[in-house]
């Protein structure tokens, strides 16, 4: 993973990305997915819609009408332009995880288990590569009932392959994240039964692979 800051101040991946996505998005799309209003008007006083998300052309249940926009897919945040027609989507080019490339499947690394909140004891997978966290439906990692959560990329969970390690990063989240209580503004590498802390919802981390367990794409089993 190669974590890259913008001039607006948005962390993005450079390994995936030649520019900051949500940059992109607002250039060539109007509003970011996923945006949020900020306090005041333009009056100076309180917003009444403060902390409002906004939804993009045609409404979240709708079709998302930008056609320049892309969207971070399950499988190493591989993304597809959407286009304006019908909410069709382009297949070409679309780019998977070098561990489905190699298995035919994008096989379980991790979990996440939710500890408070709405979505008390549920489970999370992880896959290799980058999982996308956020409350909307399209992320990797999809955190529902937690309105403090952004619904795109609010932050990042990483799995290297190569160096069988796990890494904990922040997104474009407008809240802070937390890594065992500390405040997260950088990378981190992530250890068994970590908690991590993503708007109000508190999830703990247990990780399947690593120096004593890989999955292998032979028949004899692990690696």
């Amino acid at each position: 993973m190669e974590l890259k800051k913008c001039k607006e101040g948005h962390y993005y991946d450079g390994s995936i990305y030649q520019e900051c996505p949500t940059c992109k998005e607002l250039r060539e799309g109007g509003a970011a997915f996923g945006a949020t209003e900020g306090i005041f008007d333009s009056s100076g006083t309180v917003s009444p819609s403060m902390g409002a998300t906004v939804p993009p052309a045609g409404g979240w249940g709708g079709t998302v009408q930008s056609s320049g926009a892309t969207l971070p897919l399950s499988g190493s945040g591989a993304t597809l332009p959407i286009t304006g027609g019908a909410g069709q989507r382009q297949t070409e080019g679309v780019t998977v995880a070098v561990m489905q490339a190699e298995m035919g499947i994008d096989p379980v690394v991790g979990w996440l288990v939710s500890l408070n909140g709405k979505e008390k004891g549920r489970d999370y997978r992880i896959h290799s590569d980058n999982n996308f966290i956020g409350r909307g439906e399209q992320m990797d990692i999809c955190i529902r009932g937690d309105e403090t959560i952004s619904r795109v990329n609010h932050a990042v969970i990483s799995y290297d392959t190569r160096d069988k390690l796990f890494y904990f990063s922040r997104g474009d989240g407008r809240s802070i994240v937390r890594l065992n209580g500390k405040a997260m503004l950088t990378t981190a590498e992530l250890n068994a039964y970590d908690i991590i802390e993503i708007g109000k919802t508190q999830l703990l981390f247990i990780p399947l692979c690593g120096e004593r367990f890989e999955w292998t794409n032979n028949e004899n089993g692990h690696g």
